[in-house]
């Protein structure tokens, strides 16, 4: 990971030029927090390295998840998740080879998909709800965003659905709907689990 980290195109974070990316694992050699001073004047913090993942965060506003996924061909899919945090996170999900050249699959994720969509797959109606409850919290939920989180030791990542700006009360009701889901890598292509 640390080879692709440090080959990534400045295109990926403007702010985050290769001269900054090697200060950021330097720091992780000498076992210091990984603190470094972006090109926007702003902290951020390469928070892990690992041989097959990474996380960068921008404190209160971004961060970037690195993880790669062993095909069966032995090859290896990088998957990469930016999410901005504020006010709600919502993640971008893109695919690469292990040379930053990208990949137009989305391997079975919901990445690809209407507002519709995502609201039916997010939200799971509670047995004691009555069906026009429901329809009201779910009409609640605009826009309607995703956000994403890779697992540090697993072939797995997590997508929950990112509930607007609300009121607190409006938001707890809300949560009571929403529902993550988990996938799996098997090689090939993710499945839920």
């Amino acid at each position: 990971m640390r080879d692709i980290w440090l080959s990534m195109p400045d295109s990926i974070l403007p702010y985050l030029n290769k001269n900054l990316r090697m200060e950021h694992v330097d720091f992780v050699d000498m076992h210091v927090r990984s603190e470094v001073k972006n090109l926007l004047h702003e902290e951020g913090v390469l928070d892990t390295l690992t041989n097959d993942f990474a996380a960068y965060y921008l404190p209160q506003s971004s961060s970037l998840e690195l993880k790669l996924f062993n095909t069966s061909d032995s090859l290896q899919v990088l998957c990469m998740v930016k999410t901005v945090t504020a006010p709600e996170p919502e993640s971008e999900i893109r695919f690469f080879d292990t040379s930053w050249q990208p990949l137009s699959a989305d391997f079975g994720l919901p990445i690809h998909t209407t507002e519709g969509e995502i609201l039916k797959r997010f939200t799971l109606q509670p047995a004691d709800m009555t069906d026009d409850r429901f329809k009201e919290l779910c009409n609640m939920i605009d826009p309607v965003m995703l956000s994403a989180s890779l697992s540090i030791s697993t072939p797995v990542i997590t997508f929950c659905m990112s509930v607007p700006v609300l009121t607190k009360e409006e938001h707890e009701q809300v949560s009571v709907i929403v529902k993550q889901i988990s996938f799996k890598w098997d090689g090939t292509t993710f499945k839920e689990y």
